[in-house]
């Protein structure tokens, strides 16, 4: 972590996020109705889905932060991964439905005839939700939380179907009546698209996708000045939630004592942790040579 502060304003991400969206629900629904205005009435759903993630993230966070047990000797890590993807699951329903209803408004030739009202609700979510997405993205990549980064990226999605409900709003007042509901597609196509994404992102490190290659590179260097060590067998890693795990395989001369190679473990699990920037456990192995 790279200021002790951004652990408080981490803990804070929940809270702004739970107050920023029934806000946000209340200024767009209200406006979307007196506004006539398709579009910002789906932005407004989609806020409502953001409420919800915020806290199936607080419970997913909670539920991380749990100790190691005997049922779970590897932490509750991987939890984050699950809510996550729970949380985009119900995002990409709700994006179906915002099309659906978008495309429902088009075909039946219904004259959308938003006020510029309507405009100002648009404005407001485009500016808290671009205030919510800086924070959570920071503190979640501070503490290296999934489903915090996760909760960023949906606030950030918020901002690009707001401006497409702006667009839509304004060209509706202009006379192009179908770009109000257009304007809800795009809002459901952007929601879709992220969620795909993140989906996939959060299933790779389920099935224990491998770090960067260049954090392998940066801990090999490290290793290889720790005394008494001939090669590096093998490097495995993964990620559990906010935890990188590390199952290493060294190389030494087969003389070695028990307490040299006890020694030699101590400064290879050193090494290690000295060239990351988040919590990490590590497992050195020694084999004879």
């Amino acid at each position: 972590m790279k200021y002790k502060a951004c652990e408080k304003c981490a803990r804070s991400v929940g809270k702004v996020n739970v107050a920023g969206n029934i806000l946000m629900i209340i200024v767009k629904g209200y406006m979307g109705v007196v506004g006539r205005s398709t579009g910002l009435i789906a932005d407004a759903i989609h806020s409502s889905a953001d409420l919800l993630a915020t806290i199936i993230m607080i419970i997913g966070l909670n539920i991380s932060d749990r100790e190691q047990d005997d049922q779970y000797p590897y932490g509750y890590g991987k939890a984050e991964y699950i809510v996550a993807i729970i949380i985009y699951i119900f995002l990409f329903i709700v994006g179906i439905y915002i099309i659906y209803h978008g495309l429902l408004v088009i075909i039946e030739g219904r004259e959308i005839r938003p006020c510029l009202s309507a405009a100002w609700g648009a404005i407001f979510s485009i500016a808290i939700n671009e205030l919510m997405f800086r924070q959570s993205v920071c503190a979640g990549t501070q503490i290296n939380s999934p489903s915090m980064v996760a909760k960023a990226w949906e606030s950030r999605s918020d901002v690009y179907s707001s401006v497409a409900v702006l667009i839509g709003i304004i060209g509706a007042k202009m006379g192009f009546h179908f770009m109000d509901p257009l304007a809800a597609i795009a809002v459901g196509g952007i929601i879709l698209k992220i969620c795909a994404e993140m989906v996939k992102e959060s299933a790779c490190q389920l099935m224990d996708q491998a770090p960067d290659e260049e954090i392998i590179d940066n801990i090999a260097k490290n290793l290889e000045k720790v005394n008494n060590i001939f090669g590096i067998k093998n490097i495995r890693g993964r990620e559990i939630g906010r935890i990188l795990e590390f199952d290493i395989s060294l190389n030494v001369p087969e003389y070695l004592t028990v307490s040299q190679g006890e020694q030699i473990k101590k400064d290879a699990i050193e090494a290690v942790r000295s060239s990351m920037d988040r919590k990490t456990v590590v497992y050195v192995k020694l084999f004879s040579v």
